[in-house]
């Protein structure tokens, strides 16, 4: 298949505690991704780029694509690139917390406020009250979440995993019934997404990715069995992904 699947971890923020913006470094970053990824991009090819809706993805996702666009510009190859313009993509949400059964779940920072308030953390089940209290405390969040039974307080990694494995397997799908060109699939996502993933491919938790790290999936470099490639960081491991 000629279709290759990039995520892309977003640029580097202050916090975690709100819905905010990358900082200056951030924006350098996700445009140096985006520069990068262009050296994996031929005339004729097509790129999509899809993003998790929070402000600090789609940041990520609109520099990457100019600093994709500027590199495939000196290049000599844009006009010969079908490149579109970025687009939100559920499947790439972040691990979401859910503050009581009757309400959706939401992206963590968005519920940084409320899950730190005295009178929340009084009033809810002591054990979603702990995982709260530990996650926000926690110099690894993300690592915490992984490791840690929330008592319902966030979606599992299960869930989180079907979630990206569901994502993959319509790709593959819709690619394999119209394969015109070369495919190149970027989608920007969270660092609680990429570990989940990580640690599926490589059987442990590799830790926190750095802002805008790339984890590709190569179905052209498959692995027998029907599994797929992943490389991160110079490493490669066959990933299997259900009913693929």
């Amino acid at each position: 298949m000629s279709l290759v699947i990039y995520l892309v971890r977003h640029g580097e923020v202050e916090h975690h505690r709100t819905d905010v913006s990358l900082t200056p470094r951030g924006r350098a970053q996700a445009e140096a991704a985006g520069a990068l990824l262009a050296a994996h991009v031929a005339a004729g090819d097509s790129v999509a780029i899809r993003y998790s809706p929070v402000t600090r993805v789609k940041e990520t996702a609109e520099f990457l694509r100019a600093g994709l666009s500027s590199a495939l510009m000196a290049a000599g190859s844009a006009e010969r690139v079908a490149l579109s313009p970025p687009q939100p993509d559920e499947a790439l949400c972040n691990v979401r917390f859910t503050l009581n059964p009757r309400e959706q779940p939401e992206e963590p920072s968005l519920l940084h406020a409320q899950t730190n308030r005295p009178a929340y953390l009084q009033s809810a089940p002591p054990a979603r009250a702990d995982f709260y209290r530990g996650f926000w405390a926690s110099r690894d969040p993300m690592g915490y979440w992984l490791t840690r039974d929330s008592a319902g307080a966030a979606e599992t990694p299960e869930i989180v995993w079907a979630r990206v494995c569901e994502r993959v397997r319509s790709l593959l799908a819709e690619h394999a019934k119209s394969a015109e060109r070369r495919t190149h699939w970027i989608g920007v996502t969270h660092s609680g997404a990429l570990r989940v993933v990580l640690r599926h491919a490589f059987g442990a938790d590799p830790g926190e990715p750095d802002f805008c790290s790339v984890v590709v999936i190569d179905p052209d470099g498959a692995a027998p069995d029907n599994r797929l490639t992943l490389s991160y960081q110079g490493r490669k491991a066959p990933l299997e992904i259900a009913n693929y």
